[in-house]
């Protein structure tokens, strides 16, 4: 009798509970969608068919790209759409209905996922908690550091990587604990690489724990690890190219005097703010990728041909198979102006994934503040502001000296041939 007495109040508060579950879902707004595939404007970026609605996940929580901005979230289905206006530090619940059946119970959260903050390590009295040195190799960015106890490895510091990544060559594998998979796509295509989610970092002094990673097979001999904003979303991060030093802090403690300063977007974690590139005779603004990892100047991705149409308006100068060699006249950030810039854009009839970026040819030209807690990067020109990235000048220098070379080699052959044929008629 005791038994079937404790059964009975278990079930009952086990309705209790379900019934007030109920009651709470039948509160919240409701929209209507047809197809499992949602967009999500997060601020100004719109991310098309990025959310696939899940019966199994309860609930579906989608965290903002700067939490502690206010902003603007929506979401959009086929048949319907919903806005939030966040707060940090809060959350918002809402129903989708999926084919007026099956209720999707959805959350904005507008905190950090996985919040991977550094603790300061003892330091040398010289050098302060929160800098970092660095070294340049070409126009990239290095440090040193370890991973879990493996020392002096060689790091590069890449604002376009989404996730903290390991060489498939680094000696410093034997010291990670590999236990999942994560589909990769960069340079080496989309592969499935092995991925380890509980690692030590340690940089200048500053040591993370439980940093997840995956290897990688696309990074050059001597590069040992790639790590990105993902480490420093909560922070200001602060580049002296001219000092050789990185800053991180919590708020910005110097003046602004002669820094320009743009909103940021953020697509995984990685920067984007808005450029604007001339064409023609028109100039069209797009958010470009802040990417420190490539070693170019830009690159143009059917993202920004495709928003304005312009595949047949670009000025090219030749092409190979699925991408074109092009010349954009002029690449304006705030009031700093770069003229006939040659880089390549991809043909949007074979699309890939690759965003329109900008690389460190032009980058390393700034000094930079990129506050992640607000949005916003702040831009100061230094004294590599007029060092050389490829240009249509020396393109039509580089083919003139070819169409030179090429002449010279015709008329030594042409030389040889009749010398040859000379020869031949004088022993006859």
């Amino acid at each position: 009798m005791k038994i079937t007495t404790q059964l009975l109040a278990l079930s009952l508060s086990f309705a209790v509970f379900m019934l007030s579950k109920t009651q709470g879902q039948q509160n919240l707004p409701v929209i209507q969608a047809s197809k499992p595939m949602v967009s999500i404007r997060d601020g100004k970026l719109l991310a098309k068919d990025v959310w696939k609605l899940s019966p199994t996940t309860v609930p579906d929580i989608y965290y903002t790209q700067v939490p502690r901005v206010e902003r603007k979230i929506t979401f959009i289905t086929d048949k319907d759409s919903i806005s939030f206006t966040t707060t940090y530090g809060k959350t918002y619940d809402f129903i989708i209905l999926l084919n007026g059946r099956d209720r999707m119970l959805t959350r904005i959260s507008a905190n950090y996922e996985q919040l991977l903050n550094p603790t300061v390590q003892s330091k040398p009295a010289i050098q302060s908690s929160d800098t970092i040195p660095f070294f340049m190799k070409n126009s990239r960015l290095y440090f040193k550091g370890s991973l879990n106890g493996y020392k002096n490895l060689t790091i590069m510091f890449d604002l376009g990587a989404g996730i903290t990544c390991l060489s498939e060559q680094s000696q410093a594998k034997a010291a990670v604990k590999f236990d999942g998979h994560i589909s990769v796509q960069n340079t080496d295509g989309t592969n499935n690489e092995p991925s380890a989610s509980i690692n030590s970092l340690e940089i200048g002094g500053l040591h993370w724990d439980k940093v997840p990673l995956v290897q990688i097979r696309n990074l050059a001999d001597g590069e040992d690890m790639i790590i990105g904003n993902s480490l420093f979303r909560d922070k200001i991060i602060e580049v002296d190219y001219e000092k050789k030093i990185m800053i991180l802090s919590d708020q910005i403690n110097k003046d602004l005097q002669g820094y320009q300063v743009h909103d940021v977007d953020y697509f995984q974690y990685r920067p984007r703010f808005e450029v604007n590139i001339k064409v023609g005779e028109r100039n069209y603004p797009f958010h470009f990728l802040f990417d420190t990892g490539r070693d170019g100047s830009m690159l143009i991705g059917d993202d920004f041909t495709n928003r304005y149409g312009l595949w047949n308006k670009y000025h090219s100068l030749f092409s190979f198979g699925r991408k074109k060699i092009i010349v954009i006249p002029e690449l304006k950030i705030g009031n700093q102006v770069f003229k006939n810039i040659v880089t390549n854009a991809n043909n949007p009839d074979y699309p890939n994934a690759k965003q329109s970026l900008l690389g460190n040819k032009i980058l390393n030209q700034f000094n930079f503040i990129l506050d992640n807690r607000n949005g916003k990067i702040y831009l100061k020109a230094n004294k590599y502001q007029n060092d050389n990235y490829s240009t249509y000048n020396e393109f039509k220098l580089v083919r003139m000296l070819i169409v030179i070379l090429i002449i010279g080699l015709l008329l030594f052959i042409g030389y040889r041939i009749r010398k040859s044929y000379l020869r031949k008629q004088s022993s006859l």
